[in-house]
């Protein structure tokens, strides 16, 4: 009994080590198990709500329970949970928080024309500039302030993650933005989805356009606001497009000349269709 007694007290530094270093692991297995990284309430919102290029906001703003716990789920994840996570996880994460918080500044002032029918005075505060987002703790410049949309895609999206591809991805409520996806953007499968959505975006005649007689491209302003994101991720906005579109319109492309597009801010609301 005296020697089992010695031969613990032995091993017990031994077993503290090992308990230390499995701490942390353990702990953040427990972190990602904890939050569900399909998404899968915010693809039944989606599914239930995105149809012919637009969004049934009159739909969910008469039941909008699946929405609130879409982002009640979101704004529960701290910043040491999302530590925990991988690359991709986070990715998507911030796209769907993104996509799902800017349906909600629209749901919460539905009916509206534009989603610019709330900026501030003369447009100086846009509505992507105001904080609404009760997500103080992920604020990028450290500030006890709520989340802006532009905080989460210029702060964190663009500077953190460097893929021009979220361009096709986020939201903007409008009817020129790349219309959403009826599905959440999940890690496991976030390359083949921005992919899919690029290249969806490239190819849309309503929003990009290729006029082969007059040798120009059609291109919405999305390509003008953001070319360094392109410019970063291919040689040019002409070289970004090329990886997107079919091979017998790579040349056409390339020597077309550029000119961009009006933006449509009128919401991109089913019912106005």
């Amino acid at each position: 009994m005296l020697r089992s007694s010695l031969a613990f007290l032995r091993r017990a530094p031994i077993l503290a080590s090992l308990c230390a270093m499995l701490t942390p692991l353990a702990a953040q297995q427990a972190s990602t198990a904890g939050f569900d990284h399909t998404h899968a309430r915010w693809t039944a919102v989606l599914q239930s709500c995105v149809r012919d290029g637009g969004f049934d906001y009159a739909k969910l703003k008469q039941d909008r329970s699946s929405l609130d716990a879409v982002l009640a789920a979101l704004q529960a994840v701290t910043p040491d949970e999302l530590a925990g996570w991988n690359e991709k996880q986070r990715f998507a994460f911030w796209i769907n928080t993104y996509n799902a918080h800017c349906i909600q500044k629209v749901v919460d002032n539905y009916p509206l024309k534009s989603i610019r029918k709330l900026d501030g005075a003369f447009g100086i505060n846009t509505v992507f500039d105001k904080g609404f987002i009760p997500m103080k703790a992920h604020h990028p410049d450290k500030k006890n302030e709520a989340l802006a949309l532009n905080d989460i895609e210029h702060k964190i999206l663009r500077r953190q993650f460097k893929d021009a591809r979220l361009h096709a991805a986020i939201n903007c409520a409008s009817k020129s933005c790349p219309p959403l996806r009826n599905e959440a953007y999940a890690a496991e499968k976030l390359d083949a989805q921005l992919d899919e959505q690029m290249r969806a975006f490239v190819n849309d005649p309503a929003r990009n356009h290729i006029d082969p007689v007059k040798k120009e491209l059609e291109l919405s302003e999305i390509f003008k606001w953001f070319a360094e994101d392109f410019e970063r991720d291919a040689k040019s906005v002409k070289d970004y497009l090329i990886r997107f579109v079919s091979s017998d319109k790579a040349e056409l492309v390339r020597g077309a000349k550029i000119r961009y597009l009006d933006y449509d801010w009128d919401l991109n609301d089913v019912s106005s269709k």
